[in-house]
C-alpha cells in the first residue's frame, strides 16, 4: 500500500473515485494502484504529486506496506 498517498487523499477528504476521475482511470484501477497491486504510470505519479502539492519522491518514497 502507498501509505503516504492514502494519508494525503484522506487529509484532503477525497474518495478513491474522486482521485480516479482526476487521473481519468476507473475507480477499481485506482484502488488496485493505491494498494500496490498495480503500478502507477510516471504521468499519474506526477499528477498526484501536483494534486497533493508535494513531490513524487515524498508521495511515493519508501516501501510499499
Amino acid at each position: 500500500m502507498y501509505y503516504k498517498l492514502y494519508v494525503a487523499r484522506k487529509e484532503n477528504k477525497l474518495k478513491q473515485v474522486d482521485v480516479a476521475k482526476k487521473l481519468n482511470i476507473h475507480s477499481v484501477t485506482y484502488s488496485r494502484k493505491e494498494t500496490g497491486e498495480k503500478e502507477f504510470t510516471l504521468s499519474e505519479a506526477f499528477k498526484l504529486a501536483e494534486m497533493f502539492e508535494t513531490t513524487v519522491d515524498k508521495l511515493f518514497g519508501g516501501e510499499i506496506k
